[in-house]
């Protein structure tokens, strides 16, 4: 399935069950900070511009669970001003790995220059796309270090995470983390009546 139609079904989930939720999207976000993510250092998958193009990630509130999780594992979408602001942590991250003598350690598990993160948990987990060449490219990696999980593949790609969340969502059906473990879904009411899609 396409990534549009994957958002679309999405979306009209979220607006009937999960109202909250709906209202933590932001509107689409500018060309220009789309361009910025990347910009001199690679293209930007075609999906990610897509996802962009429709919502600049999720407004929520850093540090607490809440309404804007609803991607399985409690993710919250970044926009992309974080977008461009972690894939330079990456480079950053990688350039240390080189200066200690760390690569094997950094590169490929927590960090690289071609990976851009576009979710995280309230706990600090990632999700990146994978910008590298090859048969991976596009994919949404995980890295949580809690489950000592570092750059595994998740999804192979951003329509396969939005259509996997619809489904899990839509059906009732639970998710499994990339240790195997299932995950299920609930709807919960905020202290302000705000009904959002909370993962455990």
């Amino acid at each position: 399935m396409d990534l549009a139609t994957s958002v679309a079904l999405l979306r009209g989930w979220l607006e009937t069950n999960a109202p909250g939720d709906i209202g933590r999207l932001n509107p689409a976000a500018d060309p220009n900070d789309i361009r910025l993510i990347s910009a001199n250092r690679f293209a930007l998958h075609p999906e990610l511009r897509e996802w962009l193009a429709l919502h600049d990630g999720v407004r929520a509130d850093r540090g607490l669970t809440g309404p804007g999780g609803f991607i399985p594992g409690g993710y919250f979408l970044l926009g992309s001003e974080s977008m461009r602001l972690g894939q330079r942590d990456m480079e950053k991250a990688v350039a240390w790995s080189l200066e200690e003598d760390l690569v094997d350690f950094v590169v490929g598990n927590v960090a690289h220059v071609r990976w851009v993160p576009i979710a995280e948990t309230h706990v600090g987990s990632q999700l990146v796309v994978d910008h590298r060449e090859g048969p991976d490219f596009g994919s949404v990696l995980e890295i949580d270090s809690d489950l000592e999980v570092w750059g595994v593949k998740r999804w192979a790609s951003l329509a396969e995470m939005f259509d996997s969340t619809y489904r899990a969502l839509s059906d009732g059906t639970p998710v499994s983390d990339v240790a195997g473990d299932e995950i299920h879904s609930s709807l919960v009411q905020s202290p302000d009546g705000a009904v959002y899609v909370d993962w455990q």
